[in-house]
């Protein structure tokens, strides 16, 4: 082998290993961000499906009902999903393993927040708007990026994974958003509220398809 050959092949090795390792590094934050993505939405999911698990003596008991035509509702828990879920091998499964350092998120980075509310659907479809119940979470996760790829892609990447759940609306919101509802259990509770010329309210004129209309809700 002649020195121009192996001066060749060394500046080739100088001009190729720098590309080599700066794709290496990049498909191993690739690697690391896709996982962490697919773990913030399966711990959004979490969080909605225990949402929907709602006590059903405490939203849906006639329980519920007095209580909130009384003036006194049952508070409704509005679950948040815990942000240690992204460091676990799968959060759908309890007890789960913590996975391993390099597949974690950065340190302090998860955060889970969750609101619950009412939503009114006004769909084409329907013959009155629809109340239903809103939970909305949001989970979001960082990764650290390699030092030799932040000069092209910032010292971190952000995951964030959003879902909204609908669900039907606990006794609660009912009684408070259908005023024949409300006037209902007002006089089951205390008969002493009826009125002496009380209001006659049209009847639905078709069970299938016809609603009790929203008051101020």
């Amino acid at each position: 082998m002649t020195r121009a050959s192996r001066g060749q092949a060394l500046i080739e090795t100088a001009i190729a290993l720098p590309v080599f390792l700066l794709v290496m590094f990049g498909v191993i934050w690739a690697l690391q961000t896709g996982v962490l993505g697919e773990r913030v939405e399966m711990v959004a999911r979490y969080g909605g499906m225990v949402s929907a698990e709602i006590n059903p003596y405490q939203q849906y008991s006639l329980y519920a009902a007095y209580s909130a035509a009384a003036g006194s509702p049952l508070t409704s828990s509005c679950a948040t999903p815990p942000p240690d879920l992204i460091k676990g091998g799968a959060p759908l499964a309890a007890p789960a393993a913590a996975t391993l350092a390099f597949w974690q998120p950065s340190q302090n980075s998860a955060t889970a927040g969750a609101s619950c509310g009412k939503s009114i659907s006004n769909g084409s479809g329907l013959s009155a708007p629809m109340l239903l119940g809103r939970t909305s979470i949001t989970v979001s996760a960082s990764n650290d990026v390699p030092t030799t790829l932040q000069p092209f892609a910032g010292t971190q990447t952000q995951r964030v994974a959003s879902l909204t759940s609908f669900s039907s609306p606990a006794m609660a919101t009912l009684i408070a958003c259908y005023p024949e509802m409300q006037a209902a259990f007002e006089h089951s509770v205390d008969p002493s509220t009826d009125q002496s010329s009380p209001v006659v309210t049209p009847p639905i004129a078709s069970f299938a398809t016809g609603a009790l209309a929203l008051g101020g809700c």
